[in-house]
């Protein structure tokens, strides 16, 4: 025995994970491990050929043998050190709270651990653990500073214990803390890694202990035995029962509808349909369980702003986060506070008067008028001081996009090239069929062709018929005619509140960029024949047309607008998220590998969704405030999801095709080529797709080797088959639905998943404030319809265009409360985890080759970046390079903090 103890070392280990009588070639056969590697690279240093056991070793091992049946296991000490986050700034109610936790902790109200073996104890029919460990420090360490805390707890285990694959927690503290992670040394096989990332709650509201499993990734069939149950047991943890109000503390992930928008029992007009349903089919959300309101059963009572609604813990905004918010809140009172008094006071400053009103906002902020100023200052101290202290606050940014070119927003190209690098990149489709044909039904809606006809266009073809410009691919169209017809009369009854659907025909020039050749503002037939159902203006030829062309522009602008916000950001890249979440949440194990590879791309967004219930997607809330359509404006979105969504489609070549954008080439990089080859958003893109792409098809060939192991892996199956059935339950049946059965399907899908999360939602987002905060630019809100000759309001116009043009945008108060919001949502926090970036990475995954595999892929996003610096200073590239030309940076993936109009985090984080 002494032989043995000598050539094992001092931890004593005749059948630990690095050696066991089952595995090692010195007990009896299995496979050979290089005892200078750690567990997790149990790679045999001899595969592939054979190995003759000398006749010394065949003497070794039975003499181990003898020693192993005659002796009881030895007992050693391993050691752990645990993480503990804390917060940055507490305040004195946190601070008392520490302190109690401490003193408490000295007398035996501590935080407890308990080591789980991968192994099964076949005599207690139990994994096997360690004793209950003390965790050390928290006592003396309870005036530390740092914003990370390593203490320790030491555990007592024997050799026949095998690989720690969990560790069991119980907080009996008074209050939660956050546990970022563990490290176990001083099992043979290395350190094993435990990341946590997870508020532990006391035992006074979480009685039972908590499970973290360790980095190693399993698939559900090799689970080893000692985790099976444990496995289990948290994952219908997770699900909870689907009964009760949640609270801000579980951890439970469930569906619902979205019955929470409206208020009715504040009275009808705050009432709001339910989304989700027969009715109006949508995905499904977080569950609250919140109760019904008095006035309506099936709508559920609100929580308002600033109290919080639920979703789980772990999912709730970190502190970094929370910092952005309320600074954001902070300057949002200040900018919204002052523009609400000077209407109150002053109603003639209701609108802009002129575009230096505009202007003024980003040069002097609250300085709007030099004696209406004054005049309010006296009444109102209070805003004097705020004024006196806080003057830069009172400012808005100048936005981007008048940086390089104050006037840029009133030229076509310009207005033109948006529809390629601006905020909403992803509606312009090539035009295969002229004139455009409607599909609303005719019987209510009147013929389905437009009105643009072959002489509206064909002087502005460059000497091409118009059949020769389709064929070329020279056509292309912003089409919202039948987005919005539906719901015109709606809109339009309210005061303040005016649309068209609207279509634009634009010609693909030699240079490679756009120009608008027509636009059609459409309205819905009050009779049959109404010529004033249709208007089709062309590029101006005088001072009279150019006006009226701009306000056609900028009703487009505001039908793009909606869309960018309803339906393209919001639905399909929030909305539509979020149950693949839940369904995650709820199905995968933390050590399942797609868990693993999925969990950045994941972050926030279940708060980010909640936040938008209850402050911006709700009744009277910022977007039906600030965008035309008011309070139809989820109806829009849920017509959308209806008529549109296919999440086979969502993915970037296959949209770019779907739209005519691109055409399938297998002889290109990407597999497809460029209609419009300077197309900045496709362009950059691509770059990111394939290296998602690339990245999601390594890993999952490493767990996945062929169309079997795909189709058995019963989590992955349950995750998938969960979000489609019950998630989406309105379009389960829709035949599109990938099957999911091959390696090659799995990848494609998570691609696309990972692509909305991050590259797709970046592109949608992060530009609203520089692209969008410009308000004669991009109005998402008009208030008057375009003149018509005859009519009364036409002699105004006519009087002063630019006045009239400036009433129909919208007001002072609204314009200061849209910015103030964009401004927000256009922000990076400083806690931002960008594409190619993990908190941990090098103990995310216990799988080496993984690991490598990861710093690959931020390698190939790194390139990316570089590729896009290089495109951006290109001359040859007019739609993102040129005189007063704004570079599009919105596919860069890093950036800092703030407003950048640039970076690409891993997740829907805002």
């Amino acid at each position: 025995m002494a032989a043995s103890l000598e050539i094992f070392g001092s931890s004593l280990l005749p059948r630990t994970c690095l050696l066991s009588s089952s595995s090692s070639p010195l007990f009896g056969g299995g496979e050979q491990r290089n005892l200078f590697f750690p567990c997790k690279q149990r790679r045999s240093c001899t595969a592939g050929r054979a190995v003759r056991t000398p006749v010394a070793a065949v003497v070794l091992t039975e003499r181990f043998a003898r020693v192993e049946a005659e002796e009881k296991p030895v007992r050693f000490k391993v050691r752990a050190a645990v993480t503990v986050r804390r917060k940055k700034k507490e305040d004195l109610k946190e601070t008392i709270a520490n302190q109690l936790d401490a003193f408490s902790d000295k007398i035996g109200r501590n935080v407890v651990l308990e080591l789980v073996s991968t192994e099964f104890d076949p005599r207690t029919r139990k994994a096997k653990t360690s004793n209950m460990a003390e965790l050390k420090g928290w006592f003396e360490k309870k005036n530390a500073k740092a914003e990370r805390v390593v203490y320790t707890a030491e555990f007592t285990v024997d050799s026949s214990f095998g690989e720690p694959g969990a560790i069991k927690v119980l907080n009996r503290h008074q209050r939660e803390f956050f546990l970022e992670s563990i490290v176990v040394e001083g099992f043979a096989c290395g350190p094993v890694h435990f990341p946590c990332n997870s508020w532990v709650q006391p035992t006074r509201i979480h009685a039972s202990k908590r499970v973290f499993f360790s980095n190693k990734p399993y698939l559900p069939s090799q689970t080893p035995s000692g985790l099976r149950n444990l496995r289990q047991q948290e994952l219908t943890e997770l699900r909870g029962d689907g009964k009760g109000q949640r609270k801000l503390t579980d951890r439970i992930y469930d569906y619902d509808v979205y019955n929470d928008l409206g208020n009715p029992d504040k009275g009808i007009e705050f009432a709001r349909p339910t989304l989700g349903g027969e009715k109006l089919p949508y995905p499904r959300r977080s569950r609250t369980g919140r109760a019904p309101t008095s006035t309506d059963k099936d709508a559920e009572t609100r929580v308002e702003d600033p109290l919080p609604v639920y979703v789980p813990r772990d999912d709730q905004f970190e502190e970094g986060k929370q910092e952005m918010l309320t600074a954001g809140a902070q300057k949002a009172v200040l900018h919204n506070l002052v523009p609400m008094l000077v209407a109150a006071f002053s109603p003639e400053s209701h609108d802009f008067k002129a575009f230096h009103e505009v202007d003024n906002l980003f040069k002097e902020g609250l300085r709007l008028k030099q004696s209406l100023q004054d005049q309010l200052f006296h009444k109102i101290p209070l805003v004097s001081k705020i004024e006196e202290s806080s003057e830069a606050l009172l400012r808005y940014d100048t936005p981007d996009i008048i940086t390089k070119d104050k006037f840029a927003w009133l030229r076509d190209d310009e207005f033109a090239r948006q529809t390629l690098a601006g905020i909403n990149p992803v509606n312009i489709e090539r035009l295969q069929v002229f004139p455009p044909v409607s599909k609303l039904d005719p019987a209510i809606y009147g013929p389905p062709e437009s009105s643009i006809k072959e002489e509206h266009i064909v002087s502005h073809l460059n000497g091409m018929s118009v059949q020769q410009a389709l064929d070329e691919k020279k056509l292309f169209v912003l089409d919202y005619h039948d987005v919005y017809l539906p719901f015109l009369d709606r809109i339009n009854a309210h005061d303040g509140r005016k649309a068209y659907g609207t279509r634009t025909i634009f010609f693909l020039t030699e240079l490679g960029t756009l120009k608008p050749i027509a636009i059609e503002l459409s309205l819905p037939p009050v009779r049959p024949g109404d010529t004033r159902a249709k208007r089709v203006f062309t590029p101006p030829t005088d001072a009279t047309s150019n006006w009226l062309w701009q306000l056609a522009k900028a009703h487009v602008c505001s039908n793009d607008a909606g869309v960018h916000q309803l339906v393209n950001h919001w639905l399909k890249t929030h909305a539509c998220i979020e149950p693949f979440i839940l369904a995650a949440h709820r199905q995968l194990s933390a050590m399942h590998p797609i868990f693993k590879l999925l969990k950045p791309h994941m972050r926030y967004t279940l708060e980010v969704n909640a936040m938008a219930r209850q402050i911006l997607i709700n009744g009277g809330g910022v977007i039906e405030s600030g965008f035309t359509p008011g309070p139809v404006c989820m109806e829009i979105s849920a017509a959308a999801y209806r008529d549109h969504w296919r999440i086979d489609q969502e993915g970037l070549p296959a949209d770019l095709i779907r739209r005519g954008m691109a055409v399938e080439d297998p002889t290109q990089p990407h597999g497809l080529s460029l209609v419009i080859e300077d197309y900045p958003y496709a362009t950059d893109g691509l770059l990111l797709w394939s290296a998602i792409q690339s990245w999601v098809e390594t890993y999952v060939a490493t767990y996945y080797a062929d169309a079997e192991s795909v189709q058995s892996d019963y989590e992955l199956q349950s995750w998938y088959a969960e979000a489609v059935n019950v998630g989406h339950a309105d379009k389960r049946c829709a035949p599109w639905w990938p099957r999911l059965s091959s390696p090659a399907e799995l990848s494609s899908f998570l691609t696309t998943l990972i692509w909305l999360s991050s590259a797709q939602h970046a592109a949608l987002n992060f530009g609203q404030y520089p692209l969008g905060g410009y308000i004669p630019n991009r109005p998402p809100l008009m208030r008057r319809l375009v003149p018509v000759e005859g009519d009364p309001e036409y002699e105004h116009f006519r009087a002063d265009p630019a006045k009239y043009f400036l009433s129909a945008l919208p007001s002072l108060t609204q314009a200061t409360t849209f910015l103030t919001v964009i401004d927000t949502l256009s922000t990076h926090s400083v806690d931002e985890e960008y594409l190619g970036e993990r908190p941990d990475p090098y103990t995310w995954t216990g799988d080496g080759e993984m690991v490598e595999a990861f710093h690959e892929f931020a390698a190939e996003v790194r390139r990316a970046e570089s590729e896009i610096a290089s495109r951006n200073a290109d001359p040859a590239r007019r739609n993102r390079c040129g005189a007063g030309v704004l570079p599009y940076e919105l596919m860069a993936p890093s950036s800092g903090p703030g407003i950048t109009c640039r970076g690409v985090p891993n997740s829907v984080t805002i």
